[in-house]
């Protein structure tokens, strides 16, 4: 057995040389953690910076019906071919897409508050890209951050085309293809002007047509409500059909009377054009004529029901006092006196009466209508004007009593 003896001091020496190796250890450590951090910082801010996460920027949604196997976040948005942002994000919506944009802020500030959108891109086989254009007539300019914009236009990749194409003609023999295109080439042949003069019309009519979109497309809400409102009557319309089929076998049927009826009525508009053609001139003259009376008809027209109401019930009551059978006759009469004689030219006789129509207590007079006012009108006489009081004896002819003295006697 070996015993190895250590003094004091070599003990305190070799616990101080180990303290020192752990602080050397602890210190190189803490430098290399901080140097790599400040890489990882660099990074950060070098992949930022080129990626602009550190820019000022304005985000704006566009809304577009479809955006495209080639768009993803980082396309350019450009505005006159020049890199204003970039797209942020790209989501679905079920009916489209919303693309979000990322725009410098001092560009959005030029850019008009109701730009265009366009969607395309740059080269046939390359990225799409986000186009702002300006509107015909420009007006506040400055985007904000949330705003909306509707796309105008979304173009369609060339690798969509070509798996279109590839499917038509993986579906179509060459033969056949060969045929119609050769029948085609010489059916056009020489007919270009024509061609084009067709197609320069079909443009001038979508151009029409694209004019008239928003009334087409009002109609055909309208005719989505008219067909809801049809679709809510279809058990009554679906009935209405059902009977009408009994009058169409009637008429079935009934063929050759029907075709006697036409046949008649055509001979009775020949015979009645034979009648109305000579005399064309005469019966438009008639009815020229006959307008002035069919309008004061027309204006007096809401009297002649009450009058001939009133004249039936005036017919019921006359039965009544003969006592209805055809003999008798109930009277409870008098004498008047007689109006004074029409004078000249006092009451010459005028046609300025006005104020109607009015049916007065008709048709159903009652006991305070009896006798009935006399309606003043400007006709020349008034036969209860200067009616007598007492009897009074006028000498004269009958001309006299009936036209006026004075008129009487110049004849």
């Amino acid at each position: 057995m070996r015993v190895n003896c250590v003094s004091p001091d070599d003990a305190m020496n070799s616990t101080t040389t180990s303290r020192t190796r752990v602080s050397d250890t602890l210190i190189t450590r803490a430098c290399a953690l901080l140097v790599a951090c400040l890489l990882a910082v660099v990074g950060y801010v070098t992949v930022a910076a080129f990626r602009g996460d550190l820019a000022d920027t304005v985000t704006v949604s566009v809304h577009t019906p479809r955006a495209g196997l080639a768009m993803s976040p980082g396309s350019l948005v450009t505005r006159h071919g020049v890199a204003i942002g970039r797209v942020t994000a790209v989501d679905d919506t079920g009916d489209g897409a919303v693309v979000r944009i990322a725009v410098a802020a001092d560009a959005a500030r030029s850019v008009p508050v109701d730009t265009g959108v366009d969607i395309s891109s740059p080269t046939v086989f390359g990225a799409k890209a986000v186009a702002l254009t300006d509107p015909p007539v420009s007006g506040a300019r400055g985007l904000t951050r949330g705003q909306t914009i509707d796309a105008d236009s979304v173009s369609v990749e060339v690798d969509t085309v070509f798996e279109s194409l590839t499917r038509v003609l993986g579906a179509v023999e060459p033969a056949k293809l060969n045929s119609v295109l050769g029948a085609l080439a010489g059916a056009l042949r020489g007919n270009g002007a024509r061609l084009g003069a067709a197609i320069d019309d079909t443009d001038a009519v979508v151009r029409s047509v694209n004019a008239r979109l928003p009334a087409l497309n009002r109609d055909l809400r309208s005719g989505a409500t008219t067909a809801e409102i049809y679709a809510g009557s279809a058990d009554d319309l679906m009935a209405s059909l059902r009977n009408l089929t009994p009058t169409a076998r009637t008429l079935d049927s009934r063929s050759d009377d029907l075709d006697a009826v036409l046949m008649s009525t055509i001979g009775l508009g020949d015979s009645g054009n034979r009648v109305l053609s000579p005399n064309s001139g005469a019966l438009v003259s008639a009815i020229q004529l006959l307008q002035p009376t069919a309008e004061l008809l027309a204006r007096y027209s809401p009297e002649f029901s009450c009058f001939l109401k009133g004249a039936d019930l005036a017919s019921e009551n006359a039965e009544k006092v003969s006592g209805g059978n055809g003999s008798t006759m109930l009277l409870n009469s008098t004498i008047v006196l007689g109006a004074a004689p029409y004078t000249y030219p006092g009451n010459l006789p005028k046609v300025s009466a006005g104020g109607g129509p009015r049916c007065g207590a008709l048709p159903r007079l009652g006991a305070g209508d009896i006798p009935a006012p006399y309606v003043v009108a400007d006709t020349g006489a008034n036969p209860y004007a200067d009616r007598p009081t007492s009897p009074r004896l006028v000498n004269g002819p009958i001309l006299q009593l009936l036209l006026g003295s004075d008129w009487a006697g110049r004849r």
